[in-house]
């Protein structure tokens, strides 16, 4: 994507440990990754046998319909099969959406993730940003987004948001899709497994809401790129006309069949990462040259305090002891001073706090 300067446009993402591992002389197993969002519990124990298992049907070309896995996202949630549509990632969906439905505009909350806008752009239709206020923690302002709706527009939302980490409430976003029938609301639900109460839009769903969802983040397996959305059966069955054949392969989608019927290790996770989250945010929070944000994802968007030091100087001494984090100035809406720090376990939580308590000056701050 060219931008109006003629120079090569490319979001910026998390997790770009081969970049780090160059800009740092180290390996890739020597970086510590706060900037990626991935479940600290790591490979559920059954994934090895499942990919063993299923590791012969790489011979062949994958299920282009991916049966068993959207089976088994019907037995997770009331949907039926012909409301599924399964992708490379949920980012893939995102990107077809724009193009699948007739809308004329597309909404974009702000701060939000870097390629809602960008999706936008690729289809060729006008986008409108609508910013979250610092002051109301980045909550979305429902009476504004409303005010703001003209007919055939795709509004996509963030629940939880990347990288604020709030969510809206399921109920007010429900009902100002029904009160706008002739607008489109995508719902981007692929943090939404690690919030507490996990309740998603599938359920009790309007017709003009579509839900897309990640199994990437959750089940810590980003190297498989997999993901899926709900909708209405004829956006559903458009959507589809856009997903390349054989866009799934056949490990990721046994891998994916498994996942959604391990009902354990989502009650694991939920439970461990609420509490490794609760205390790095109070650690952080500790820390004077830090502002910390509420959130409901696996993720905290922090901003610097200090005078004539920012994030990006702060992931450049970081990165000397090996720490990776996610600066953040490339949402649109925050500067230099804020980043995102990824929950992951206490021990490598302890690290990246004794590393910060140097870097900002605090080390009479109280310990890990």
């Amino acid at each position: 994507m060219m931008g109006a300067d003629g120079k090569n446009e490319l979001a910026k993402h998390g997790g770009d440990l081969r970049t780090l591992a160059t800009r740092s002389g180290r390996s890739l197993e020597d970086i510590l990754d706060f900037s990626a969002s991935i479940n600290p519990l790591g490979l559920p124990e059954w994934l090895r046998e499942v990919v063993d298992a299923h590791l012969g049907e790489i011979a062949h070309y994958p299920d282009p319909h991916c049966r068993e896995l959207v089976a088994a996202v019907c037995e997770k949630y009331p949907v039926a099969p012909a409301e599924v549509v399964v992708g490379n990632g949920s980012t893939e969906l995102l990107y077809l959406l724009p193009r699948a439905l007739p809308a004329k505009r597309v909404l974009t909350l702000e701060p939000g993730y870097v390629d809602y806008a960008r999706a936008a752009q690729v289809a060729g239709l006008p986008l409108e940003r609508v910013m979250l206020r610092e002051d109301r923690l980045f909550a979305l302002d429902f009476g504004d987004l409303e005010d703001r709706l003209q007919a055939a527009d795709l509004v996509v939302v963030g629940r939880p948001n990347n990288p604020t980490g709030g969510a809206c409430e399921a109920h007010a976003l429900r009902s100002l899709a029904r009160r706008r029938p002739d607008c489109w609301f995508a719902a981007d639900e692929a943090f939404a497994d690690f919030m507490v109460r996990p309740d998603t839009l599938i359920e009790n769903r309007p017709e003009n809401l579509i839900v897309v969802r990640s199994l990437t983040k959750f089940y810590a397996i980003p190297g498989l790129r997999l993901g899926y959305a709900v909708a209405d059966e004829a956006v559903a069955t458009e959507a589809r006309g856009f997903v390349l054949p054989w866009s799934v392969n056949s490990l990721s989608q046994a891998v994916g069949t498994a996942a959604l019927r391990d009902k354990a290790y989502a009650q694991a996770a939920r439970q461990y990462v609420s509490r490794q989250k609760a205390r790095l945010s109070a650690k952080l929070g500790d820390m004077r040259a830090l502002t910390v944000f509420p959130s409901q994802a696996n993720f905290l968007l922090v901003r610097v305090e200090r005078e004539g030091f920012d994030a990006h100087q702060l992931a450049r001494q970081l990165l000397e002891d090996g720490i990776a984090i996610r600066t953040c100035d490339d949402f649109c809406g925050l500067d230099r001073r804020y980043f995102r720090v990824a929950v992951r376990t206490q021990e490598e939580q302890a690290r990246l706090l004794g590393s910060l308590r140097v870097a900002l000056g605090e080390s009479d701050a109280r310990p890990a």
